[in-house]
């Protein structure tokens, strides 16, 4: 599946600070990555991915002995994600304070605004940001 962990890679930086849903079933995520976000016109604070066939969504806080499943216990850790890698079937995220495990059979990407997006456009976005970002800390290291 294309969706991983492709897309926990270009959200690198971004936490998840809400989850919704079942298990199984369909779980939502709103992923709070301003630097991201702000690119696009619409109105609205977060990225929303949408993951289908979810039969694992759970995180393990560095400082606890146990994963949670327990979704407001989760965003409550508001994990940011550094990277993601796929291990047997499972995506493993590392996150800034812990990991957390998903599976899913597919997913989809929309704007808080309702504006469905594809994986490319947030490549895209994503690739614009980092080479500008990588301009910017050219022309600062010249100086």
């Amino acid at each position: 599946m294309d969706f991983y962990p492709t897309i926990w890679n270009v959200i690198h930086d971004g936490s998840i600070i809400a989850v919704r849903g079942t298990v199984p079933g369909t779980v939502q995520l709103d992923i709070s990555i301003d630097y991201l976000r702000e690119r696009f016109p619409d109105a609205g604070k977060t990225i929303q991915i949408t993951l289908t066939g979810c039969t694992r969504f759970a995180y393990r806080d560095f400082e606890e002995s146990e994963f949670t499943t327990d979704f407001p216990a989760i965003a409550a850790f508001e994990p940011e994600v550094l990277s993601g890698e796929l291990r047997d079937g499972l995506c493993v995220l590392d996150c800034a304070g812990g990991v957390l495990e998903v599976r899913a059979t597919d997913g989809s990407l929309a704007l808080d605004s309702g504006r469905a997006i594809t994986l490319q456009e947030l490549i895209d976005v994503a690739d614009a940001y980092w080479t500008e970002w990588s301009e910017r800390a050219k022309k600062a290291r010249q100086t």
